[in-house]
This record gives C-alpha cells, sequence and structure tokens, in this order.
C-alpha cells in the first residue's frame, strides 16, 4: 500500500479527523476543518517534504500551503479545480473523488473566505503570508 492509499483510507476510516498527511510511518493528523491542520501544522514547524496528505476538501487555498508546506502527493474527498490547477503548476499529484468547480463557505452560500483571500495569487509562499495573517485577524 502507498503512502497515499494509507492517508486516503485514515481519512475514510473517520477516526484520525479532516486532514491526514502521512509519510515513511510518520503521522500528522487533525480534527479541524478547512486550512486551519495546514496552518497549524506549518506553524509548529513540522517538516512534511515528501509526505501524501489526504483531505475532506481541497481548495486552492489549502493546494498552495501544500505545495508551501512540500507535499508530494494529495487525495481529496472534495477538490476544487483551482486546486487541480495548483497542483497540477507544481507537479504534485493529485486524486480527487468529486471535482468542483469552487469551495464555498460552510453555510455554502458564497464562496469559502480563504479561496477569496489567494484568488489573485499563485505563489505558495505569498499564499502561506496570506492566509496566516488572515486567520489571525479576529
Amino acid at each position: 500500500m502507498t503512502n497515499l492509499e494509507k492517508a486516503r483510507e485514515m481519512l475514510l476510516a473517520k477516526t484520525y479527523g479532516n486532514c491526514v498527511l502521512y509519510g515513511d510511518e510518520i503521522i500528522h493528523t487533525s480534527k479541524k476543518q478547512g486550512i486551519a491542520p495546514m496552518l497549524e501544522f506549518l506553524s509548529a514547524g513540522l517538516d512534511m517534504k515528501g509526505f501524501s496528505a489526504a483531505d475532506t476538501v481541497a481548495g486552492k487555498a489549502l493546494a498552495l500551503l501544500m505545495v508551501y508546506a512540500g507535499v508530494s502527493e494529495v487525495y481529496a474527498d472534495v477538490m476544487s479545480r483551482g486546486a487541480v490547477e495548483i497542483f497540477e503548476r507544481f507537479e504534485v499529484r493529485h486524486v480527487y473523488s468529486e471535482l468542483t468547480e469552487q469551495i464555498n463557505n460552510r453555510a455554502g452560500d458564497a464562496i469559502c473566505p480563504m479561496e477569496l483571500a489567494v484568488m489573485n495569487t499563485w505563489e505558495p509562499e505569498e499564499a502561506y503570508k496570506i492566509l496566516s495573517d488572515k486567520t489571525q485577524k479576529p
């Protein structure tokens, strides 16, 4: 079983949370939603280079954070076209169950605010700064 298959299996088991990163027997998981797990992993200084990731939803914002972290392959239950573009641009292998035009907010009535925040950037480092600042503000 590949690392991506292991990460996906752990995600689908629903006991590890909404985000699973797996690499050479090292596992990072989080029950938080959205981009919060990746921001938490990055701020903790976790080394995720070459890891395989599985997440419930992957939009452009999450894709940029995963590229910034050095993740090498990603599975998502739902992935946006923006995320696919990022993964293709940075040559990150990606697999999804459902492809969607955009990621909406939790109410489902508008585009996700994190997606809006990174709409005009294609640079992972810039996206990390934008998203970190946005989530730090009350």
